[in-house]
C-alpha cells in the first residue's frame, strides 16, 4: 500500500497491533478521545478502564509477564497522572517491558490553560518525573514523529534489561494528519524527541524474576500473616490439574516450587508497593483470556495490611469479567476492627467468605474457586483464623508484628 493521509496516533495504534498490544488498560480522558478512535478504527485492541493510574500499570505489568510482550498503559495526563510513578517504578526494578501512554490536552510544554475555572491548573511535567523510572520518557512535539516514537518505544522496552517506557501525546499533535507509508524501520524516523532517560541496566533479567531493590532492601512485611495456611494453600492448589495456576504474591515463601511445579506459574514481586497484586492479577487474567486460555486458574495471595490499597481495582475486574481468587491473610494480631473487608469487595459487585476455623480454609477456597467461575469475578477468602500451638502438628502462632508501609 502506498502513502496515506491519516491521523499520526492512527500509525501509532496500527504499530501496537503489529507489536502484539490486545488490550490497553487506561483512565480515560478527553486528551485520549484521538488514541481511543483510532483503536476503534484500526480494531484489535481492547481498553479496560481502570479506576487508578497506578492500578493501569500494574495491570500492564501483569498482562506483561504473561504474554512476555510489552503491555500498555494509557491514561490523560490530568491531576492524578502522577501516580504512574509507582507502577512504573515498580515495573523497572522487576524488568517488565511496558510502554505508557499519557494523553495532553494541548501541544507545548505543559499543554493549554483550559476553561477559565481551570486557568490555574497546568499537568504534571510526566517527562520530568518519568525519567527517573524508565528507560526512555518522551514528549511528542511534531506529529510526524509519532510512528517512530512508538515504534522505538516497544523496541527500547524491550532490548536489554526490559522496562517502562513512556510517550507523552498532545491531543491536537495525535489528531494531526500526516502522509504515512509503509512502517519506518526501528530509528529512521524524523524528528529531535524531547527526552528524559534513565540509566540503563547492563545486564538482561527474567521478566518473571523477583529483584531485590539495588540498595538491598526488601519492602515486604517479612512474615507471613496467618503463615500455617500457606501450606495448607500449596496442597490445595498443587493438586494434578489439566489447567495451569498462575499465583500472583508479593508475599515471602508463598507456594515454593511454584516456578517449577508443572502447570503452576509463579508472578512475584518483593520491592512492590503495597496492594499492586490485585491489579496485577487483572492484567494476568486478561492476557490468558485473550489468548484464550479461559480455563487457566489465576490466584492472588496477600496480606490484609495491602489489600486495601488497591482493592478498588475490583469493581472494574467485575465490570469486565475478570475472574480470579482472591485470599487474603490475616489473623486476628493483624485484623482492622475498622475495616470490614467482606462488604468492601461486595460494594465493588464482588464476594468473599471469611475464615474463622482453619478446618473451614480449605472449603472456603474450593467455593471461592467454583463462585469466581459461576460469576466471572473475584472472590475473596480472608483467612481471619491462627492456629494454636502445636495444634494439629502445626507451627505456633506468629507473634504480633507492627508494620508501617513506605518506611
Amino acid at each position: 500500500m502506498g502513502a496515506q493521509r491519516i491521523p499520526a496516533v492512527q500509525a501509532a495504534v496500527q504499530i501496537m497491533k503489529d507489536e502484539g498490544v490486545g488490550i490497553a488498560f487506561g483512565c480515560p480522558g478527553s486528551a485520549l478521545l484521538p488514541l481511543y478512535a483510532a483503536m476503534e478504527r484500526v480494531g484489535g485492541i481492547g481498553h479496560l478502564s481502570v479506576r487508578h493510574e497506578e492500578g493501569a500499570v500494574h495491570m500492564a505489568d501483569g498482562w506483561a509477564r504473561t504474554t512476555g510482550k510489552a503491555g500498555v498503559a494509557a491514561v490523560a495526563a490530568g491531576p492524578g497522572a502522577a501516580r504512574l510513578i509507582t507502577g512504573l517504578h515498580a515495573a523497572r526494578q522487576d524488568a517488565v517491558p511496558l510502554v505508557c501512554i499519557t494523553g495532553r490536552e494541548a501541544s507545548g510544554p505543559h499543554g493549554a490553560a483550559g476553561p477559565p475555572r481551570h486557568e490555574a491548573y497546568r499537568p504534571p511535567d510526566l517527562v520530568r518525573l518519568a525519567g527517573a523510572v524508565t528507560k526512555r520518557a518522551e514528549r511528542i512535539e511534531d506529529p510526524a514523529r509519532i510512528p517512530g516514537a512508538f515504534r522505538e518505544a516497544f523496541r527500547i522496552a524491550r532490548e536489554g534489561r526490559p522496562g517502562p517506557v513512556l510517550i507523552d501525546v498532545p491531543a491536537d499533535l495525535a489528531a494531526s494528519e500526516i502522509i504515512c507509508g509503509p512502517v519506518p524501520a526501528i530509528g529512521t524516523a524524523g524528528g529531535g524527541p524531547a527526552v528524559a532517560t534513565g540509566d540503563r541496566f547492563p545486564e538482561s533479567g527474567a521478566v518473571l524474576s523477583p529483584v531485590t531493590p539495588p540498595d538491598g532492601t526488601d519492602s515486604g512485611a517479612g512474615r507471613v500473616p496467618a503463615g500455617w495456611a500457606v501450606a495448607e494453600l500449596a496442597e490445595i492448589f498443587g493438586a494434578r490439574s489439566a489447567a495451569d495456576t498462575y499465583v500472583v504474591s508479593g508475599l515471602p515463601e508463598t507456594f515454593p516450587g511454584a516456578a517449577t511445579a508443572p502447570h503452576r506459574h509463579r508472578i512475584e514481586r518483593r520491592g512492590g508497593p503495597p496492594g499492586w497484586e490485585v491489579p496485577a492479577a487483572i492484567g494476568v487474567r486478561t492476557a490468558l483470556d485473550h489468548r484464550g486460555e479461559r480455563d487457566a486458574e489465576v490466584v492472588v495471595v496477600i496480606d490484609g495490611r495491602g489489600f486495601p490499597y488497591m482493592a478498588e481495582e475490583l469493581a472494574a475486574a467485575a465490570r469486565y469479567e475478570v475472574p480470579f481468587v482472591v485470599i487474603m491473610l490475616g489473623g486476628p494480631e493483624v485484623h482492622d476492627p475498622f475495616t470490614d473487608h467482606l462488604k468492601l469487595v461486595e460494594a465493588y459487585g464482588c464476594t468473599g467468605r471469611d475464615v474463622l476455623d482453619p478446618a473451614e480454609l480449605r472449603s472456603a477456597v474450593q467455593w471461592a474457586r467454583k463462585e469466581a467461575v459461576s460469576t466471572r469475578r473475584p472472590v475473596l477468602v480472608e483467612v481471619r483464623a491462627e492456629r494454636a500451638a502445636g495444634a494439629c502438628g502445626g507451627p505456633a502462632a506468629d507473634p504480633v508484628q507492627e508494620f508501617a508501609h513506605g518506611t
